[in-house]
């Protein structure tokens, strides 16, 4: 079961390779952080925005929640299109959610 804990509740994660396993992976322990916000900006952007909505639902299930349902993991997420850079999803992300202030991880893959 994912417990949760204070950490950066906002990663901007910028593909160079679009490693998918490695974001898969990721995603669990954002979700013990307590993770609000996940952007995605680079190579297959889309795609690896997928995985982290994908890997919320899956993992609701595997824990007995109900994907999308009060008691369900979610990250709210978002991808950059390929004419957007890092400093647009920073902005995103800094904009964006319910901790206007918290601090933002950037995060390589």
């Amino acid at each position: 079961m994912i417990r949760e804990r204070a950490f950066a509740k906002k990663v901007v994660v910028h593909s160079r390779s679009g490693d998918r396993v490695a974001l898969a992976y990721c995603v669990e322990q954002w979700l013990r952080d307590g993770v609000s916000y996940v952007g995605v900006v680079g190579i297959d952007a889309s795609a690896l925005e997928d995985i982290v909505d994908w890997t919320c639902i899956e993992l609701s299930l595997r824990d007995g929640r109900e994907p999308g349902g009060d008691d369900g993991y979610d990250i709210l997420t978002a991808f950059h299109p390929a004419d957007e850079g890092l400093d647009d999803a920073i902005e995103l992300a800094r904009l964006i959610g319910e901790h206007p202030d918290a601090p933002i991880c950037i995060v390589e893959i």
